[in-house]
């Protein structure tokens, strides 16, 4: 079963459950991935390789539910005070026992900070968040560790070998029956390899962060703000005038690439004086190939359009 089967499922049996309420978001762990460490060869070289050999690995995120496989959850603490030291652990990967899921650092430090930011990434798509060039919705979640060490950490044996920029896991949204629109035929033609080589990288920049227009997205999403849930909005959208309206007062527009959902530009709008009109400016316009884009916006109670729209 593929990753997206695994999320459909997963995701089906959450809502019809108990536990099941539209009203909650939900991250799961897949207690039943598995490594087989005895099916790999010194001729693979790739992310991709490993997934081959790893039954039930999922990194997956949208709507209501961020699902996680568990091959990798030999790296994590097993208690507060491990944490540091799980961070800080040099030990090379055994790939002939565990997957190393490390963004091709190789250790066990840097396969359980990728996890844990890849956990966090997923997350944070279940709140509406794109994918961006840097920081934590780019590949910054890689270095999640810089959050809880010094900058250069002694089990984070970083690389700048390989372009690992471009490896973004799709977002899924929640639709009725779980859908996943387009995203298996994305994942089947996503390009995702890269080999292994640790390279040590010697100056390193935080990227551990949220773009601004994710930071605003967040501060004035439905979850967070302190508007009620009755409370309604109007958002419109002219494709043709490429003019947003609003009654509440516009905070954040993003155009987005329709595959990966990649911010290509953003305006934020953070105020007291509400704008109530936005039309995208020509000079960005003609700088987008042809082609379909996503527009997404979000108001300042929260509320959110998100349509489609071609050049």
């Amino acid at each position: 079963m593929g990753q997206v089967e695994l999320w459909e499922t997963i995701g089906r049996e959450i809502m019809k459950s108990d536990i099941g309420s539209e009203n909650k978001k939900y991250l799961a762990f897949l207690s039943c991935t598995y490594y087989w460490g005895e099916n790999y060869t010194d001729s693979m070289k790739t992310h991709e390789d490993l997934l081959q050999i790893t039954q039930g690995y999922v990194a997956l995120g949208g709507g209501g539910l961020a699902l996680f496989g568990t091959a990798c959850l030999y790296t994590w603490p097993e208690s507060f005070e491990e944490i540091i030291l799980r961070f800080e652990d040099s030990t090379l990967v055994d790939r002939t026992q565990f997957l190393d899921d490390s963004c091709y650092r190789g250790t066990v430090g840097s396969c359980f900070s990728t996890t844990l930011g890849s956990v966090l990434h997923e997350l944070y798509h279940t709140f509406d968040l794109g994918h961006t060039e840097e920081g934590i919705m780019g590949r910054g979640f890689d270095n999640i560790y810089k959050v809880f060490t010094r900058s250069h950490s002694a089990g984070q044996n970083l690389n700048t070998g390989h372009d690992v920029s471009k490896t973004l896991q799709d977002k899924i949204e929640f639709k009725e029956e779980f859908e996943p629109e387009s995203l298996l035929e994305r994942l089947q033609t996503e390009n995702k390899k890269k080999e292994f080589i640790v390279i040590r990288k010697y100056e390193e920049v935080d990227d551990t962060f949220l773009t601004r227009s994710c930071a605003v997205l967040l501060c004035y999403h439905r979850w967070f703000n302190q508007t009620t849930a009755r409370q309604c909005s109007i958002l419109s959208f002219d494709s043709s005038n490429k003019l947003i309206k609003s009654i509440s007062g516009i905070r954040v527009v993003e155009i987005r690439s329709q595959n990966v959902e990649l911010v290509l530009h953003s305006w934020t709008f953070e105020g007291r004086i509400l704008k109530f009109s936005f039309q995208i400016p020509q000079d960005i316009i003609i700088t987008l190939c042809d082609g379909n884009y996503t527009i997404f916006v979000e108001d300042t109670v929260g509320f959110m359009l998100k349509e489609e729209f071609s050049l």
